[in-house]
C-alpha cells in the first residue's frame, strides 16, 4: 500500500479489466479521527490488505462512489461485518443481496462531517458520483469521474484510452461523458468542487495527478464548463 500524504492517505492498486481490457482500479484509504479508516472504492481484499489495515486502523466506513465500484463489496462485508457500509445513488437496488447501512448524497455523513468534503456529481441519466476532498492533504478523490491511462502498454488499454479521450489527458471517459444530457446541474456540481482547496487527485484508474490538480480537472471538464 503506498502512502499518499503522511499518516492520513493511502493507496492500493491492482490488475482489473473493464470488458476484457486492462485498466486496473485503485482503492484509496483515509485516516480519519481517532484512527478510523475510510475505504473509498475497494479492491479485492487479501490477507496483505488486511494486515496493513491492521496496523493502520480500524475500518471503520466502507464507502462506493458510483454504482460501478460495488465487485469486491462482499468479501468486505464478510470480513469488516462492524463497518458501516454506504451505499451510492442506486446501489441498493442493484445490489439487494448486500444490507448498507446508510446512502450516500451531498450531505456528509457525521463520522466525516468536518473533515472531508463531499458533493454529488449530478447530471447523468445513468450514473451519478460522490467525489470526495480531504482538505489536509489537498486530495480530490474520484471513482470513474476521471482516468488517465497513459502509462500502458498494453494495445488494447491504449486503444481503449484514445477511444475514450484519456490517454493524453486525464479526462471523463466519453462512454460515460456523453450520458450527461443535464448540463446546468453538472455545472454546478463542478463548480462547487472547484472551491475546494485540492491540487492533488486519486481516481480509480490510470495514473495519479500529485500536483496541478485544480487545473487539469478544471481543464478536463471545460467541455461541461464554458
Amino acid at each position: 500500500m503506498i502512502e499518499w500524504s503522511k499518516d492520513r492517505i493511502w493507496y492500493q492498486d491492482m490488475p482489473w479489466k473493464r470488458f476484457g481490457v486492462p485498466v486496473g482500479c485503485r482503492m484509496t484509504v483515509i485516516r480519519l479521527k481517532n484512527d478510523n479508516l475510510l475505504i473509498h472504492s475497494p479492491v479485492q481484499l487479501t490477507t496483505a490488505i488486511q494486515l496493513q489495515l491492521a496496523k493502520l486502523g480500524r475500518v471503520a466506513a466502507i464507502v462506493t462512489p458510483n454504482l460501478n465500484h460495488h465487485l469486491f463489496l462482499s468479501e468486505w462485508w464478510l470480513a469488516y461485518s462492524q463497518a458501516t457500509f454506504y451505499a451510492p445513488p442506486g446501489l441498493q437496488f442493484k445490489r439487494t443481496d448486500l444490507v448498507f447501512d446508510d446512502a450516500l448524497g451531498a450531505e456528509t455523513p457525521a463520522l466525516w462531517r468536518g473533515q472531508l468534503l463531499q458533493t454529488l456529481l449530478r447530471g447523468s441519466d445513468k450514473v451519478e458520483e460522490v467525489v470526495f476532498c480531504d482538505p489536509d492533504s489537498q486530495t480530490l478523490i474520484l471513482g470513474d469521474a476521471m482516468a488517465w491511462l497513459r502509462n500502458s502498454h498494453n494495445p488494447a488499454t491504449v486503444a481503449l484510452a484514445f477511444a475514450n479521450g484519456c490517454y493524453f489527458h486525464p479526462a471523463m471517459p466519453l462512454y460515460w461523458r456523453h450520458s450527461f444530457h443535464n448540463k446546468t446541474r453538472l455545472r454546478q456540481s463542478l463548480q462547487e468542487i472547484l472551491t475546494w482547496p485540492f491540487d492533488r487527485i486519486l481516481f480509480a484508474h490510470g495514473q495519479v495527478i500529485p500536483a496541478n490538480g485544480k487545473h487539469l480537472f478544471s481543464q478536463a471538464f471545460r467541455w461541461a464548463l464554458a
